[in-house]
Order: structure tokens, then sequence, then C-alpha cells
């Protein structure tokens, strides 16, 4: 039997008012039942155990009622920086929260720092060792939430159906600095496009054509990605113009917590300048996109111009999630291992169908990801080869593309037939 998920109390009290109620299969998610006229309403119901109280505050007299017919309650932990039964998915507001851009060490305030330090050791960057099963079970909860409120904000009217959005993902370097053109060796800027920029571009021509941006919601390729979809109903010189506004600080420096190195909250600064000066279009849905942080890497900060940000505890969550949710293809810009891995977990995930339906891959970067083994040091990877033969085998080599045009890319996925 089909579940009921309720979200909010004005969906509650529509269910009381609804003659047939069934309470068998109702799940009640982050609901405040001491609300005036709740209580008394409930207390009266005919509940059922298969009703299901997922982290909704209660009267004692009502947790007596719920607790003699069985049903599941998961109850609200107090002291926790997270809410673990969130039902909607986060914004930069929600995350960042008392970020001051001029005071760019109020970072460690916000309640993105505080969700990293319950999980995650600041000095080792490694899980705590001092946290036990009964903590763990709440950041699994929270995760199970973030999930679920993902697949809601994708595919709102028909949960068991494909992906309602046209999802596209973009995978890239999280190292790739802010630059509008390409630096020399000699630091001369030259005319062509830096990796960052192009990356934005795509993103940018990908959401005015109807697609929505899904990113590892971090810096470097990722940003440049959610950046292009915040622009998506602004001209292109309004995108040049925030990307040299963010060259201030190129990249994120994800060292440890103290060091003189540690730049995080620099590196947010000029993004929020840039918020300011370009507001998001917050009634065109062009402009929206997906980012899927972890608080795995939390000492690198999400950037903040995904409209729609799944940030999770469990990196392995976030990177199987962020490949299965772009039914519609994933773009891998230039990268290194994280790249690569998730190049293949693409791969393999069309290679054994274990999401649906193959989604087209491409390759932005023709002789970065197609090239021979060169000296060490040389960042380019001889990928191309070994993933065309493994969608040769299973019949998805129709799917593959390797290109450095942009509007080439957008049209290949455009193209109906590759879906």
């Amino acid at each position: 039997m089909k579940k009921i998920e309720v979200r909010t109390l004005d969906d509650l009290r529509s269910f009381l008012r609804n003659p047939e109620r069934d309470w068998s299969t109702l799940i009640l998610l982050g609901l405040d039942l001491t609300s005036p006229g709740l209580d008394d309403a409930l207390l009266t119901e005919d509940l059922h155990l298969g009703t299901s109280f997922l982290g909704c505050p209660m009267s004692p007299a009502l947790a007596r009622k719920v607790a003699t017919l069985g049903a599941l309650v998961l109850p609200v932990r107090s002291g926790l920086a997270f809410d673990p039964f969130r039902t909607v998915l986060y914004d930069a507001q929600d995350l960042l929260q008392g970020f001051d851009p001029a005071r760019p060490e109020t970072y460690v305030e916000t309640p993105d720092w505080l969700g990293y330090l319950s999980a995650m050791d600041k000095v080792t960057r490694r899980k705590r060792v001092d946290l036990g099963l009964d903590a763990a079970v709440f950041f699994r909860l929270h995760d199970l939430a973030i999930e679920d409120a993902l697949h809601e904000y994708l595919r709102p009217y028909a949960p068991y159906s494909a992906t309602s959005k046209r999802v596209v993902g973009i995978m890239g370097g999280h190292d790739r600095e802010r630059l509008e053109k390409v630096v020399g060796a000699d630091g001369t800027r030259g005319s062509a496009d830096a990796p960052y920029t192009k990356v934005a571009l795509l993103a940018w021509k990908l959401s005015r054509a109807g697609f929505i941006v899904a990113t590892g919601g971090g810096p470097g390729a990722m940003e440049a990605s959610n950046l292009g979809a915040w622009f998506a109903s602004r001209p292109e010189e309004d995108l040049r113009a925030a990307v040299r506004m963010l060259e201030r600080v190129p990249r994120v420096q994800p060292v440890a917590p103290g060091s003189t190195d540690w730049n995080s909250g620099d590196w947010l600064s000029p993004a929020f300048e840039v918020m300011q000066r370009f507001p998001r279009d917050v009634s065109e849905s062009r402009t929206e996109s997906v980012g899927v942080p972890t608080w795995f890497y939390g000492h690198e900060p999400p950037n903040p111009f995904a409209s729609h940000i799944a940030k999770f505890f469990e990196n392995s969550i976030r990177e199987e999630g962020v490949l299965a949710i772009a039914t519609h293809g994933v773009i891998f810009a230039e990268g290194n291992a994280g790249t690569v891995q998730e190049i293949f977990q693409d791969a393999c995930q069309n290679y054994y169908a274990t999401h649906g339906a193959a989604a087209p891959m491409i390759l932005l970067g023709s002789h970065f990801w197609n090239r021979d083994p060169g000296p060490a040091g040389a960042k380019g990877k001889s990928v191309w080869p070994l993933l065309h033969q493994l969608a040769v085998e299973k019949g998805f080599a129709h799917l593959l593309k390797l290109s450095d045009d942009l509007d080439e890319i957008v049209q290949f996925i455009s193209d109906s037939r590759h879906l």
C-alpha cells in the first residue's frame, strides 16, 4: 500500500477534514502536533499502528495514545546542529545564515560550519571518533530526509515515475580557478575563455534551453555550473562580469581550519557580492539549479549559487545520487581523480542500467580527455578510449560525445532521439 507523506500543518488539517481519511497510510514528517487545536483533534482520532510520526513534537497525552497503538515514533532530539527531519532542500540562506562578507571569519558561525563540526573532526577532517551509534542514527535520518526532499523537488507529482524535471549533471574539478580568460605562464591574460568560464557558459546555455543543472555543489567547475544557471535570465556579459568579480579569490584552499591558508570565508565573500549585485530572478524557473555537496568535505563550503541544495553527511550517498538524478545526461569538464571516478561510476550506471535507460555522457575537452599519456605532471587523462569501449559493449556508444563546442553539446543533449 502506498504511503502518504504529510509535510505541512495545512496538509494535515486538510486530511482531518476528509471523511474517508485512512490513518494506516500516513507518514507525518516534521510537524509540531502541539499547535493550537491539533492536540485535542488528534486525541479523538482513530489512529492506526501503521501511522508514522517522524520528528513530530506532541503532548504527553498524545504520546501515550500513540505508544499504546504501537505506531512508529521517531522523536526530535534536542541540541542537534541540524534538523534530521527536514522536509525541504536547503538554500544558501539556510546554510550560510549569519555570514558577513565584510567579515569572512563569520563563516565559522554559520549553520553550515556547525553542521560540519557535529559530524567531522576539523583537524583530521575525518569522522569524529567520539560519536556513538545514537548520534549516527540522526545523521542517517537527516540524509534520508534530504534524499526524500530532493526527489520531491524533482518529481513532485509522481514519486514513482520518471523524473519530471529535465536534469543534466555537470561534473569537474573543484580546483578550477575563477578566471574569465586563460592566464599564461608569464601572467598575461589571453583571449581564450578559461575552463571556469567555459563551464559557466555551458550551464547558462543549458539552463536557457530548459534544463535543470545539477552539480556536486562545491567550488571550481561545480560553482561555475550553478553560477551559469543563476544568470540564465540575464545576458552573457552579466555572467562574465560576475566571473571577473569572483577572480579576487580564485580558489578555495581546502586545508585545515586554523591554518593561515584556510580561506573559506574569503572565498565566499565575492560570491555574496555577486548575488547582491545580480540577484537571482526567482520568478524565472530557468535560474534554478541543484547543488549536492557533503559535510564530508565540509572544510570546503557549498557554493551559494545553487537555488536548491541537497547537502548530505554521507559522501557515498551524495556521489551516487547526483549521477542518478541526471536523467538527461552528464557533462564531465576537466578534472582529476574525483572526476575520473565519476565518469566511470556514471558509465557503470549506464552499463548495467541501474537507474533505468542509459543517458548521454559528454566529455568537455577533447584534448584533455583523449590524449596519449604525457610526462609526469601532465593533467590530461586518456579516458575516452576505455569509456567508448565500454559503451560499444553495451550498446550506448551513440550516447557518448567528446567535444569542445558548447552549442554542439547543448544540441546533443536536446536531441530527443538520445533519450
